[in-house]
């Protein structure tokens, strides 16, 4: 059997596989929540067990610090001839944000947080959040002119029942993976079909289009960047919320969530030529023990995303608007009780699919790392992950491991990619979310229609990073 045959058939059982944990199958609250978290203060506590309603207008200050360190052994690939003679081809083997080194310690996140009520009777709640760490928000690819401070911002207006309506900048509805808070995660890095198709990078300037030389011969229309000029979007938009958690029988909840955005992500532009449509859906059923991320819970949800993308293109003597469609859809279902937490999600994407970074600078010793969409409606990718934990010692001490596979570009034959990661670890908690995560991954990359291409992905390898967590 070929081996394009072989990963066809290896993509189509992970894909059944993915599909039947969904179908058969939480910071502070269970995981169909992170709406009300995130975007509601609690109606009523439970100190010591008696519920009271929740009336202290005292803001809440709030933070976490992650520090990690990272060795990729993979191998830099730098042509000396031809036409990318100079050009770093292996950003997959440099580490985030920069993409210039390969090891070392970085200050990762460290958030500083506000939240509260501005009422007596909490019906208007605000939330705010900054970002000083050395990531995508401030730092991304190396172009630390994005740098920003603020990644939310926002009020939520409860007087409507069952419609609370939150407004500014906030995380968007979407997959769990983007949606949940990420200081409570032990998975240091996303999976890939996330990381690539899920945490936008905009890109509002870009080059003439490319077709046949870009991306190793694809055949799909490419445009790249012309300059790094907004945050990556860290699953966040500016725009207005529509949501809620309703009780519908005994242990089962329903959540939904409608929101209007800009579609610009934090990068504080006003403008809504890139508007864009995010739905969520989720039932829930408590198992009535645990709080906080141990609350135990299952959950299936539902989420979709669509919106347009504006490029200005500029030839050298004229400026068009290129208009591109960005669709992204999923579902999934988590479970944790007694220690064991599962996770499992599949998601599509169509449209403006991400193809990477690009070294545009033929300078050996720099970079100048630019991003490449493929635009075109035409344009297809999905991928997934499960996900299992479990607490050798219970909310001390647990062990995981997850799976994840993204194809990307599926429609194009010289231009598909199949990435294959497999993340092991453990992590110890001291209390809390304050913690250290341990994570070896090991990845594989395919072109299984470009010969050439698979001589670069070739030198992709595995990867260990160890996290610290300090939350306050």
């Amino acid at each position: 059997m070929c081996k394009t045959k072989v990963n066809s058939v290896k993509s189509s059982i992970l894909k059944a596989t993915l599909l039947a944990a969904i179908t058969l199958g939480g910071v502070e609250v269970s995981a169909a929540d992170w709406l009300m978290l995130q975007g509601s203060q609690p109606e009523f506590v439970a100190p010591k067990g008696v519920k009271v309603p929740y009336r202290r207008k005292t803001p809440k200050l709030w933070g976490f610090v992650q520090v990690n360190y990272k060795q990729d052994s993979s191998d830099i690939l730098i042509p000396a001839g031809g036409g990318n003679a100079g050009k770093n081809l292996t950003p997959f083997a440099m580490l985030n944000p920069d993409l210039s080194d390969q090891s070392g310690f970085n200050v990762f996140r460290a958030r500083l947080a506000l939240r509260g009520m501005a009422d007596n009777e909490n019906l208007i709640n605000y939330f705010f959040m900054t970002e000083f760490g050395n990531n995508g928000i401030n730092n991304l690819v190396g172009h630390r002119d994005v740098a920003t401070y603020f990644s939310d911002a926002s009020i939520t207006l409860k007087h409507v029942p069952y419609a609370k309506l939150r407004v500014g900048m906030f995380k968007t509805p979407g997959s769990e993976e983007g949606l949940q808070a990420v200081f409570v995660s032990p998975y240091i890095e996303f999976t890939s079909m996330t990381n690539q198709q899920l945490l936008e990078r905009k890109i509002r300037h870009v080059g003439t289009a490319q077709t046949g030389g870009a991306a190793g011969g694809a055949s799909t229309v490419h445009y790249t960047s012309t300059e790094v000029e907004d945050p990556v979007s860290a699953f966040r938009d500016t725009g207005a919320q529509i949501f809620d958690t309703v009780e519908v029988m005994d242990t089962w909840s329903l959540s939904y969530a409608y929101m209007y955005g800009n579609g610009n992500g934090i990068s504080m532009q006003g403008s809504n030529e890139d508007k864009t449509n995010y739905g969520y859906l989720a039932l829930e059923k408590s198992f009535g023990a645990g709080r906080g991320y141990y609350t135990e819970a299952m959950k299936f949800f539902v989420w979709g995303q669509d919106g347009d993308r504006v490029l200005k293109s500029f030839d050298g003597t004229t400026t068009t608007k290129v208009k591109a469609n960005r669709k992204r859809y999923g579902l999934g279902m988590t479970y944790y009780k007694s220690g064991l937490r599962f996770e499992a999600e599949y998601m599509k994407a169509e449209g403006m699919i991400y193809v990477g970074a690009k070294d545009t600078n033929t300078d050996p010793l720099e970079e100048n790392w630019q991003f490449q969409y493929a635009i075109g409606d035409e344009n297809k990718a999905d991928g997934g992950y499960v996900n299992l934990q479990y607490e050798i010692v219970p909310k001390k001490f647990e062990v995981f491991g997850r799976y994840d596979v993204l194809n990307r570009l599926t429609n194009d034959s010289k231009g598909e990619r199949e990435f294959k990661t497999a993340t092991l670890g453990c992590s110890y908690r001291f209390r809390g979310p304050t913690r250290i995560d341990f994570n070896y991954l090991i990845r594989d990359a395919d072109a299984p229609g470009n010969a050439n291409a698979q001589k670069v992905v070739d030198n992709m390898d595995n990867r260990f990073s160890v996290q610290v967590t300090a939350a306050f």
